[in-house]
């Protein structure tokens, strides 16, 4: 198991962030990251995720809607 930190971002500012979630795979980081999206109030945020301290996922939190039904567990 791996451990990923979450961040909202709007511009450069971190708005909030999770640290050290447990995960299989950075494949399992796209659920939480959609849920995460689903959660934002402000326009123009950003969602990264870092793996060791290097961001593996950079997305905009409307972009991540659009992946919301996407099956990852089956995703190659």
């Amino acid at each position: 198991m791996k451990f990923y930190d979450f961040e909202v971002l709007r511009g450069e500012d971190i708005v909030t962030a999770e640290r050290g979630v447990p995960l299989y795979n950075a494949k399992a980081a796209w659920p939480k990251l959609v849920g995460m999206a689903r959660r934002i109030r402000q326009s123009g945020c950003r969602i990264r995720v870092k793996e060791q301290g290097e961001t593996i996922i950079l997305i905009g939190a409307t972009a991540a809607l659009r992946y919301a039904h996407f099956d990852f567990a089956s995703a190659a």
